[in-house]
């Protein structure tokens, strides 16, 4: 009976000592629980940190890089268009040094004629300046005037349009009297 007695209290006295310890583990186990839980979140906070500043560090030089390149796009649609326009002007150039071009756009422009030449002016009749012509030649409205009296009325004053055909709005009134003579009416022509 006394190993019974000694054995109960030597379990009491072991659970006395284990029951501590089992709760010290325990509570151990918890506290690096929460420590890890405080450490992933500081890890987190961190990284968050180091991430938000990456990014105000290449967020100026990237926003710069592309507006680099929009420009330099720009610029190279401007060069190609410069290129043409002095292509452009250098065949103007080479057609100004050719003598037959200067004595053509002369007498085209100017009405200049070479000495010993006869200058014709065809008018077409009626009928023929009616007639459709090409877009080419309707674009341009038709101006008969000389070149200087162009170059005065663009100088002087608003340019002026060719006159129209004034058509008569009303026939002449008709005789109040019937009995008396046309001739008598001094609104009629030749009365």
């Amino acid at each position: 009976v006394q190993t019974a007695t000694a054995r109960n209290t030597t379990r009491t006295t072991a659970e006395h000592v284990v029951e501590p310890i089992k709760r010290q583990i325990a509570e151990s186990a918890e506290q690096r629980a929460d420590q890890r839980l405080g450490f992933t979140a500081r890890r987190a906070a961190v990284l968050a940190a180091v991430i938000c500043v990456l990014t105000l560090t290449i967020a100026g030089p990237v926003r710069t890089y592309f507006a680099q390149r929009t420009e330099m796009s720009q610029l190279t649609a401007t060069e190609a268009a410069l290129r043409r326009q002095i292509a452009d002007l250098e065949q103007k150039k080479g057609k100004l040094g050719d003598p037959a071009y200067i004595a053509a756009q002369a007498r085209e422009r100017l009405g200049f004629v070479k000495p010993g030449d006869i200058p014709f002016q065809v008018q077409l009749p009626a009928a023929a300046a009616a007639s459709p012509q090409p877009a080419a030649d309707a674009a341009k409205p038709a101006n008969n005037n000389p070149w200087y009296t162009s170059l005065w009325h663009t100088i002087a004053d608003a340019p002026h349009l060719p006159p129209a055909n004034l058509a008569p709005s009303e026939a002449p009134p008709a005789p109040a009297d019937p009995g008396v003579p046309a001739s008598a009416n001094p609104t009629a022509p030749g009365g």
